[in-house]
């Protein structure tokens, strides 16, 4: 097997435990990835303003139960047993999200990052911070503004977009036996039907 279809097998498998483990929590509803369907790609498909490129997040879906009844969300999900280059992939990905929300995409209410391996551990508690999303966002300036240096970018960038990015994003790490520890399908199935006995939302 050549190496780029190892990484994409173990991308789609990434994506497809990332979506077994949220609705697992049975705080995600109607979970899909970008693979699913068409339908489901051009719901997760955004544009770069400048460039004529497109980029993809891995999963949407909604989310239920207090205080997130309603929201939507997107992720993105690195299959990762080492920290890698996740670094820089992070970084593009908090850009996707600015374009995501300063164009009202309509699922971004929520933004994840889910991933099997911590990185940047120094920094780590600053990776959803304003300071590190407007960093990111002037890193690909160029897809984002179409400028030409980080001054004309900085100058460009909307704060109020930046802090939004920053409330929205999540950092979840999983690991295999993390991926165990939800509810029983049993137990699902009993709180499913006491709640539609009551007349609410499943």
């Amino acid at each position: 097997m050549a190496v780029g279809e190892d990484a994409h097998l173990k991308g789609f498998s990434g994506a497809r435990r990332a979506k077994m483990w949220l609705e697992g929590t049975m705080r995600i509803s109607g979970a899909y990835a970008n693979t699913d369907s068409p339908s489901c790609a051009r719901r997760l498909t955004l544009a770069w303003p400048h460039g004529g490129q497109t980029f993809s997040f891995d999963l949407g879906g909604a989310m239920r139960g207090a205080p997130y009844h309603g929201d939507m969300f997107c992720a993105e999900v690195k299959n990762y047993q080492q920290p890698s280059d996740q670094g820089t992939q992070f970084d593009e990905f908090v850009a996707k999200c600015y374009v995501a929300c300063q164009t009202g995409h309509l699922l971004s209410d929520h933004l994840m990052w889910i991933t099997w391996s911590p990185f940047r551990a120094n920094t780590w508690t600053q990776l959803h911070s304003p300071r590190h999303v407007e960093d990111a966002v002037l890193i690909h300036h160029a897809r984002v503004f179409g400028t030409s240096g980080r001054a004309e970018a900085k100058a460009a960038i909307n704060q109020q977009v930046v802090e939004t990015v920053a409330k929205r994003l999540w950092l979840i790490v999983l690991s295999e036996k993390q991926e165990t520890l939800v509810p029983l399908k049993d137990w699902e199935a009993i709180v499913a039907a006491e709640l539609i006995r009551k007349g609410e939302q499943w």
